[in-house]
């Protein structure tokens, strides 16, 4: 299976595990509540033996600019869908990192995602640094997180050397 394939396949999988996380009540009016949500994917391997993961933590090293994290729209919208975030962390903005201005990702209309992109400084560290991003606002009437417990809302990378 190739790289394409491999991608569409997680997708579907993804709404299909998330679209299962709605509330109870969502389920019984047959209405899907607005949602965004942040993740990062994992392909191991290649070939056959290859597993796609889902997770709301992902790293690289302070030499592999930038750091990236996906939000995602659980279903795609007729309309641009902007969601506003914050970083934390214990990796330093100017020193570490350089913090994108504004803290806005637009997933444009009729589209699943967009990108959040963050600069790394390649500057050696004493140990591993994190940046956490929170997702804090969206437009449109749109719900932060998924499900009763509203998860991936809140995504952490860790910077190595």
């Amino acid at each position: 299976m190739n790289r394409k394939n491999l991608n569409t396949l997680f997708l579907a999988l993804t709404l299909l595990l998330f679209g299962m996380a709605c509330k109870k009540e969502d389920a019984i009016t047959g209405q899907v509540v607005d949602a965004v949500y942040i993740t990062s994917t994992a392909v191991t391997g290649t070939g056959a033996n290859a597993a796609t993961t889902i997770t709301n933590s992902a790293s690289g090293r302070v030499s592999a600019s930038p750091a990236s994290a996906r939000v995602y729209v659980n279903t795609p919208k007729s309309f641009d869908v902007q969601v506003s975030y914050n970083l934390s962390g214990t990796a330093v903005a100017g020193t570490n990192y350089t913090a994108p201005n504004p803290m806005l990702v637009t997933i444009p209309a009729g589209k699943w995602y967009a990108d959040i992109l963050i600069p790394v400084i390649n500057t050696p560290l004493p140990g591993n640094r994190t940046i956490v991003i929170s997702l804090t606002a969206a437009g449109n009437n749109t719900q932060l997180g998924l499900g009763t417990d509203r998860n991936y809302k809140v995504f952490t990378y860790t910077l190595t050397n």
